[in-house]
């Protein structure tokens, strides 16, 4: 089966062209391993020369050929059993390349101009059943993150202290964070790290790990929309006791994703609701501005996209 093509220019090692031939999900699951994979496809080229080059990696092998007509290297990851199968295909694909070098000499960054190019690719690989199959990169994920290590040599005893060092800071700090989105940040750096230090293990860990906090992050953020959209609704019809209700709690949701001012800003609105018949209308009437305001406070200073 073939695994991933890419598509790189020789001089700039700009990536023109990627596809990727695992599941949405997978890709999405698995974002941190893939982007270290392209990373590494990426180096391969550097070393690429006019001739085919065949690179074992794990159970799989990345074939690199020189493209000269559209100073490209085209980059294929497949199955070992079908590397065979996969050069048979090399000339056909080269030939779509060739029919399409315009778009890649004249390319303007434009993905839309791709699409019938990526739909010629599609049909070429798909009409040849033994190269669709169910295998998958991630199943070998840490035989394949150690050959790639393996490949690259062995980080000096100072490098590897220091960035030993640094993930057991980070492991703190993202251990204390509260903030979702800062947390997020810090997991992205954990596994950077442990790609740098050859840790298979903490590498696929924190992988895992900042996937199920993206998605804490996405459901959060539904709520966040859906107790602010009850905020506005039912200000608008004058339903202070609900607006009490559904803003309060979107406070103790916002706990995760804003600085504790902004929190306690709109604790205050919240008993200023709940207190609204012991202050005076002008100020009730700036309570309920303040309350209107929230929508497009919290999209300029935090960027939740609510």
């Amino acid at each position: 089966m073939i695994q991933a093509l890419y598509l790189f220019q020789i001089q700039s090692k700009e990536l023109i062209y990627y596809k990727n031939f695992q599941s949405v999900e997978k890709l999405e699951m698995f974002s941190s391993f893939f982007s270290a994979l392209q990373s590494f496809v990426s180096e391969l080229t550097e070393s690429s020369t006019e001739s085919l080059n065949t690179i074992e990696l794990g159970e799989f092998f990345v074939l690199i050929t020189r493209v000269s007509e559209i100073s490209s290297d085209l980059v294929i990851i497949a199955d070992k059993e079908d590397v065979k199968e996969v050069q048979k295909m090399l000339p056909k694909i080269n030939k779509i390349l060739l029919d399409h070098q315009e778009l890649f000499i004249n390319w303007d960054h434009t993905p839309e101009k791709l699409e019938i190019f990526d739909l010629t690719i599609m049909q070429l690989i798909l009409s040849n059943r033994k190269l669709v199959g169910d295998s998958s990169l991630t199943t070998d994920q840490s035989k394949i993150l150690k050959s790639i290590w393996d490949q690259k040599g062995s980080l000096s005893e100072q490098i590897r202290e220091d960035l030993l060092k640094e993930r057991e800071e980070l492991n703190y700090r993202y251990l204390a964070e509260e903030n979702y989105l800062k947390k997020y940040e810090i997991s992205q750096k954990l596994i950077e790290i442990s790609e740098k230090l050859h840790d298979d293990e903490k590498f696929i860990e924190y992988q895992t790990e900042s996937k199920s906090l993206k998605d804490e992050i996405k459901d959060r953020k539904l709520r966040l929309h859906y107790y602010l959209d009850k905020v506005i609704e039912s200000l608008r019809f004058s339903r202070y006791a609900e607006t009490y209700s559904y803003l309060y709690s979107f406070c103790i949701k916002l706990v995760n994703f804003a600085e504790s001012h902004f929190v306690e800003k709109y604790k205050t609105l919240t008993k200023s609701l709940l207190n609204r018949k012991k202050v005076s209308r002008d100020e009730f009437r700036q309570v309920i501005k303040a309350i209107s305001n929230i929508e497009a406070e919290i999209n300029e200073h935090l960027a939740l996209d609510i």
